[in-house]
């Protein structure tokens, strides 16, 4: 009997590919919401992946990355990681460089992994498209329906606090799990390019239906996310597809992309009606999006085919079919920026629109069917430069509302609002300087997009962005070379902003790259644009498919950084790395070091291999000391062993070894002579208490005078440095304060404090104003100060007894009028002697925080005491006498809490005084 050879059967192992796609998907959430915990140790896990990954594989696949893009990259986390040392801020360094470490782990075992071969150039594109498609699902549910998003939650509370209701909320766009819809489209624009891509070159029917499915789950949740920069970005990735696709393929691919955009429009705009409302919840989005994919599936399967061969061969019919849609497009377009109608308020219960005004007074009239009320507002320059906006008026429907738009207006803008679904509003007109009406719902365009497109012309997110470039710049010059360190933009820009604003990156990673790596790590980064590029123009010929994905991907990932944080974000890292790798592995050959036969690789094995073992113990330092930190019965030994052994957050520990009273002799002061010398945004205060607390004055007001240049445009810490002044200074509750006043050199040291913020006001966009206890404390400081000559007995009563004068009021903004003063009507005009005169009848308020307890004494000096008509204290109505204009005397607790006088003026009324004094 003859034998026979049996084959094997090739397993296709698809539950390593699912277990991978969940691996990136969970890297995804927790990278980007979770803590810097969380985030350290996927990073840590991330290095021991690569370091595995490096000894554990043969010889040939470690020669897969002996090719120029991954040098580059291999470059880039060098820099990276040697940042890390000599970062302003090790906290933020080492979170920030945990996000690549777990993004650089996708890189290295994708190419050191994954087969040399077109099927696993698919599963893998595959595995990062499916990732990304759960984070779709469940950022439409959470603002929906929360079906899948509650369990979700909880998991995630359970393993790394960040979740909570993020994505809940639905503002004109998908809010997204990841609380930031630039973040999010940047994630899913590669994901739909893949997609698109796996559908095109499907093989089979069950591979068109389920690569369909993921396509339209991408595609419909990128879109309520209505990124417009990714957009815009993602059109010409489209059409850069479309060019370098195969002549036999770029119909169908054609036909692909309308298909897609028309049936995720669809979707989208009818999904839009069940967002907002997640008490109830709405099934109504997730219903669409399953409908979406039997109607995507059905024309992928039955249409689009049969439509692509009919077209095949007829260039001149294709160019008429492109014109037409081109034309169509443009007609819809007009079309629906032009037909408008009657607005119908759904569970989202506002919206906006705006109108381009000049100045002049207007009307504006509605017609609603229920009670509607309505915001006006404009923007300015200044308001554009500080994505703020200025009120001009509010009213409801049942009343006409006037305001006047000023000269300087860019654009007005319209919020309307009601809590009753179902209310319409059917015509809002206005008239005066001008006259027209306000376009209100649009019937053929999405509300979500309708509600996005109302500022194009005037879009402070775009102008604020250019801020940000320009005050990282400002910072880069301060570390040309080598930078700043990971996150330095994040903590230095406070120290260079022309007004206050809060950001950790500069929406812009060619100018943040250089901020924090210097020249040297921007041109690692365009190292890393610069070889992909290369190597994809010498493969086109050879893998023109792969190529045309590919190519359309890092159009995407380095055109949506010029705007947005994409390449900073622990979401989209992993995603950009992994097509990264795509491109190393299956373009890079064509360009790959010739290296001997025995070559084990070594020159790349070893000292990546030797940097990931650097970081995990350097990291897994850093995750034990913050296990002792907030571990039970912390001790001051403790503290001392976790600045010792972590060396990126060590500062930390010293501030809390300091404030926790420790005191060893030799420890406590190289402590704080090492916080003293660092740049940050967090130490000034706590370090200027700590050196209060033990009597070094000087030392706490130089640290205060540090702090101040370093966070200039910081209001809070302005606020709280005053607070320590008052602390140091006045001798209320404070013995050593009398000492100190002995002379005046604190006294001056403290006005030459509030001469700079004088000096940053005048700088500053915005205004950095005090609280009512600071005006209250610098009232005092000023009065003192103009002692001439010095005294200590009158400081000393100046402290004691002052709780108003108008004679030394602070005025930290240069407006001439008190910083404790209102003007609740009329107009008022004020001297720098702290009199002033009402222009017209008037009604002015003073805030108080009183410190001392006892009787107070209101004091009016003016020539018309009889222009005074009323006087109150704490609301209650005070008689002035009319010859010495005296009030009766007020008990005061003195407790701190926030009291105030009210006097209201005739026209014509001069106060030379005010003043409220302890008896």
């Amino acid at each position: 009997m003859k034998g026979k050879t049996v084959q094997p059967v090739k397993t296709e192992r698809w539950w390593l590919y699912i277990i991978a796609a969940i691996t990136v998907f969970f890297i995804l959430c927790f990278e980007n919401n979770g803590s810097y915990y969380t985030e350290k140790v996927v990073g840590l896990l991330g290095a021991v992946a690569v370091l595995c990954g490096l000894l554990f594989a043969d010889k040939q696949r470690v020669k897969r990355l002996l090719t120029p893009p991954a040098f580059a990259v291999f470059a880039y986390m060098l820099l990276a990681g040697i940042s890390t040392l000599y970062a302003r801020s090790g906290k933020f360094a080492i979170a920030q460089f945990a996000c690549l470490l777990a993004a650089f782990a996708v890189f290295m075992i994708i190419v050191l992994y994954a087969q040399d071969s077109k099927t696993a150039f698919r599963r893998t594109a595959a595995v990062l498209a499916c990732a990304a498609a759960p984070v779709g699902v469940l950022s439409i549910d959470a603002a929906s329906c929360n079906i899948l998003m509650r369990p979700f939650r909880v998991l995630m509370e359970v393993i790394g606090a960040g979740y909570g209701d993020t994505g809940s909320l639905f503002n004109a766009r998908l809010n997204t799990i990841f609380g930031n819809p630039n973040i999010y489209a940047g994630l899913m624009s590669i994901a739909c390019l893949l997609s698109l891509w796996l559908v095109l070159t499907a093989e089979s029917r069950k591979q068109k239906i389920l690569c369909t499915i993921l396509l339209m789950v991408n595609a419909v949740s990128y879109l309520l996310a209505f990124s417009m920069g990714s957009l815009g970005v993602f059109v010409v990735a489209c059409l850069l597809m479309l060019a370098l696709s195969p002549k036999e393929q770029r119909i169908g691919l054609l036909l692909l992309l309308v298909q897609t955009a028309a049936v995720a429009l669809v979707v989208g705009a009818v999904s839009v009606k069940g967002f907002g409302d997640t008490v109830t919840g709405s099934p109504l989005p997730m219903l669409m999006l399953v409908l979406g994919c039997v109607v995507a599936c059905v024309l992928e399967l039955l249409v689009r085919n049969k439509v692509s061969a009919a077209l095949s061969g007829k260039g001149k019919v294709l160019i008429a079919v492109i014109a037409a849609i081109v034309v169509v497009g443009i007609i819809y377009l007009v079309a629906a920026l032009s037909v408008t109608g009657t607005y119908t308020f759904g569970a989202e219960g506002y919206f906006r629109r705006t109108a381009d005004l000049g100045a002049g007074e207007y009307t504006l009239t509605m017609e609603a069917s229920g009670l509607v009320s309505v915001r006006v507002a404009y923007k300015n320059t200044n308001n554009l430069i500080q994505n703020n906006e200025t009120d001009l008026a509010s009213g409801t429907s049942d009343a006409p509302v006037t305001f006047v738009v000023p000269e300087d207006s860019e654009l007005v803008f319209f919020y309307f609002s009601c809590s009753e679904p179902g209310v319409a509003v059917s015509n809002a007109v206005y008239d005066g300087a001008e006259s027209g009406s306000i376009k209100l719902g649009y019937k053929l365009l999405p509300t979500f997009i309708a509600d996005r497109i109302q500022d194009l012309s005037a879009n402070g997110n775009v102008v604020q962005r250019r801020v940000y470039w320009q005050d990282a710049i400002k910072l880069w010059q301060t570390a040309p070379i080598f930078g700043r360190g990971l996150g330095g933009f994040e903590n230095g820009v406070v120290s260079v902003q022309d007004y206050y604003y809060e950001t950790k990156y500069a929406h812009n990673h060619y100018v943040e790259a250089l901020c924090d790596l210097g020249v040297l790590g921007l041109a690692a980064f365009l190292a890393i644009l610069g070889t992909a590029v290369w190597v994809l123009v010498k493969s086109r010929k050879e893998k023109t498919l792969i190529v045309m994905l590919l190519a359309a991907c890092v159009v995407q990932m380095f055109g949506q950084a010029v705007t947005d944080v994409t390449w900073s974000s622990g979401a989209c890292l992993p995603m950009f790395f992994g097509v990264l790798a795509l491109i190393t592995l299956y373009c890079g050959d064509c360009l790959r070091l010739k290296v001997a036969e025995k070559s084990k690789g070594g020159a790349v094995r070893w000292p990546v291999a030797a940097v990931s073992a650097v970081f995990i113990v350097l990291i897994g330092l850093n995750l034990m000391a913050q296990s002792i930190f907030y571990g039970n019965n912390l001790t001051l030994d403790k503290l001392k062993t976790c600045v010792s052994i972590d060396f990126f957050e060590k500062n930390d520990y010293k501030l809390s070894y300091l404030l926790s009273g420790g005191n060893e002799e030799g420890v406590a002061e190289q402590y704080a002579a090492d916080l003293a010398a660092v740049e940050s945004n967090s130490i000034t205060i706590p370090l200027a208490q700590y050196y209060a607390a033990i009597g070094q004055f000087s030392k706490a007001l130089d640290t205060l005078d540090k702090g101040s240049d370093y966070m200039r445009a910081d209001e809070a810490v302005w606020q709280q440095m005053f607070d320590v002044y008052e602390s140091i200074l006045d001798p209320v509750g404070q013995f050593n304060a009398v000492q100190l006043l002995e002379n005046d050199s604190y006294v001056k040291r403290m006005v030459a404090g509030y001469e700079k913020l004088q000096a940053v006001n005048d700088d500053q966009l915005d205004e950095v104003l005090l609280t009512v206890k600071n005006d209250m404390f610098l009232n005092k400081l000023l009065s003192v100060a103009a002692l001439n000559p010095y005294d200590q007995m009158e400081a000393l009563n100046a402290f004691a007894n002052i709780g108003l004068d108008t004679a030394t009021a602070p005025d930290v903004n240069h407006d001439s009028m008190p910083d404790y003063a209102t003007v609740q009507e009329g107009k008022v005009v004020w001297n720098e002697d702290g009199s002033f005169t009402a222009e017209t009848d008037c009604l002015i308020t003073f805030d108080m925080v009183l410190k001392n307890e006892g009787q107070y004494c209101l004091t009016v000096s003016s020539d018309n005491l009889s222009g005074v008509t009323e006087a109150y204290v704490d609301g209650s109505a005070v008689a002035i006498d009319r010859t010495t204009g005296v009030c009766p005397a007020q008990e005061e607790w003195g407790d701190g809490t926030e009291s105030s006088i009210t006097l209201r003026l005739q026209a014509g009324t001069t106060i030379n005084r005010l003043t409220y004094m302890k008896e």
